[in-house]
């Protein structure tokens, strides 16, 4: 009986075209509907007063925008539990993130949304309007229900969830003293700001590969060629990541020819809207391209390869870069520099922006290619930075060294007024000029791939840094971030500012 209620959602228009010319009042409720509870059941109840038939279509997994471990059961068990509620008379899965598509096919007389609704502004993404121009569109209209309220995401944070004890008692902390619309208005101050972003351009390219054994004649892993993508990395992840939380971002980086393409078009689609690139041409220097080797079903690393040129810029070009940084330094609110050791961020350079910058925000990453050459030290005078625990052991020269006392150094190294070290599975501290600091753990302990985590952490965390924001808040926003960042493989997607509210809104619940 509960299976015969759930209907594929491009089918259901004549259902209810027929319902129609027999006099029923089609009322449709739409949502993710987690977990079902008391609240949900006289929300129906009270919306199939309005109407005759009651259909519930709920969102399809991969379009739930409420952190990185929602939801917590899969599109067909919710739909099951959906129909076996007596009240509701039609289920569908909506395989969109918006809920336009479904109200098109159902054409309800009445869309019925809770009193949370009520009130366009507080809905972060903006789709309620949508919706209702939608339900006017094909002849219904946009109502609401006065029931109770309770939250899917409350009783799952408070019964079903995975955190441990710390990130719980944080995260308890953070309820009791901050309201989701601090939030809202903390990014609301932000988003006027223009920012400035310097470093190094990376594609990375992930070549999926089935692995199917050992050579018989030589220790090698013999594998199946798969798809390839490539995914814009590097200083263009950071753009893209800053670009959806501010007014305007003006980046300034190189590029050049590779040995099989020169990937000016690819640069260019894969850039925000909001993200003004002003280029320097580097003909005899290829834009840094990263081949990863990924297992095609598990996602492990096997190798990468790097095509690079691993040599001083030329002066020429290095002038070039000053001219157009100080075209527009003095006009950005924020500098923020993405330094991967690559080439683009030189002495000369590092001295223009800490002599110019209103605010300097910078990271300085070790990787395979920059070893022990590319540390923050050489930075002797920025507002903020971010780097991660290796790092910061790498730069004071101290393998084992407790990490507070090697943060405290590093903030006097470098007249830091806030700073962020990110210590993997353990959290983030976030550590002002006079010594004090905040630990804060992971949210999520599920990882898809580290890659560009960081530099996620860095872009929104800069911008929170500029705004006088505490160092509570920094790690709070910042591990949010993080815990969305480790969902992505690579840098396929940037951080959008809707889903981060909703995440925010749902670790508050």
């Amino acid at each position: 009986m509960t299976d015969k209620k759930i209907f594929n959602i491009k089918n259901v228009g004549d259902i209810f075209t027929s319902l129609k010319s027999k006099g029923k009042k089609i009322v449709h409720c739409h949502g993710c509907f987690d977990l079902i509870h008391h609240g949900h059941i006289k929300h129906f109840e009270a919306a199939k007063k309005f109407g005759d038939v009651l259909v519930v279509t709920l969102t399809e997994d991969r379009y739930v925008n409420k952190g990185p471990d929602r939801p917590y059961f899969n599109h067909n068990i919710r739909a099951h539990n959906l129909a076996a509620l007596e009240v509701v008379d039609y289920v569908a899965i909506n395989y969109s993130p918006q809920a336009i598509p479904a109200i098109n096919a159902i054409k309800p007389d009445f869309y019925v949304k809770g009193q949370d609704y009520k009130v366009s502004a507080d809905d972060v993404s903006g789709g309620i309007i949508l919706e209702r121009d939608a339900a006017r569109a094909n002849g219904g209209d946009l109502v609401f229900t006065e029931e109770v309220q309770f939250s899917s995401s409350n009783l799952i944070n408070q019964f079903f969830d995975n955190k441990d004890d710390k990130a719980k008692a944080f995260l308890t902390g953070i309820k009791n003293k901050y309201t989701y619309s601090h939030f809202t208005k903390l990014f609301d101050e932000i988003s006027s700001k223009r920012v400035l972003i310097i470093g190094d351009i990376i594609l990375d390219e992930y070549q999926f590969v089935k692995p199917i054994g050992k050579a018989s004649k030589s220790p090698t892993i013999t594998a199946i060629k798969g798809d390839s993508e490539i995914y814009a990395g590097g200083v263009l992840a950071v753009a893209n990541h800053v670009a959806d939380f501010v007014d305007e971002v003006i980046l300034i980086s190189t590029y050049g020819k590779n040995k099989e393409h020169e990937y000016w078009d690819l640069i260019q689609a894969n850039l925000h809207d909001k993200v003004t690139f002003i280029p320097v041409h580097t003909p005899e220097r290829p834009t840094v391209l990263k081949t990863r080797i990924v297992d095609q079903v598990f996602r492990h690393k096997l190798f990468e390869v790097i095509e690079i040129k691993d040599s001083h810029l030329a002066v020429k070009i290095e002038d070039e870069l000053i001219n157009k940084i100080n075209e527009h330094i003095k006009t950005c609110d924020i500098s923020l520099v993405a330094d991967f050791g690559h080439g683009v961020i030189t002495n000369r350079i590092i001295q223009v922006l800490q002599s110019s910058a209103n605010y300097l925000a910078v990271n300085a990453q070790t990787n395979s290619a920059n070893l022990g050459y590319n540390l923050l030290t050489k930075y002797d005078s920025c507002d903020y930075f971010s780097i991660d625990k290796g790092e910061a052991h790498l730069a004071v020269h101290d393998k084992y060294g407790d990490m507070v006392q090697i943060q405290s150094e590093l903030n006097n190294a470098t007249h830091a007024k806030i700073s962020s070290i990110t210590l993997g599975v353990n959290g983030t501290s976030v550590m002002t000029s006079d010594g004090n600091n905040i630990i804060v753990p992971i949210f999520n302990s599920d990882v898809v791939d580290t890659i560009g985590a960081g530099d996620a952490y860095l872009s929104i965390t800069s911008l929170l840094a500029e705004s006088n924001a505490s160092k509570e808040e920094i790690a709070f926003v910042g591990n949010a971030v993080g815990a969305m960042a480790v969902k992505i493989i690579g840098n396929k997607s940037y951080i959008r500012r809707t889903d981060l509210l909703k995440y925010i809104k749902t670790l508050l619940a």
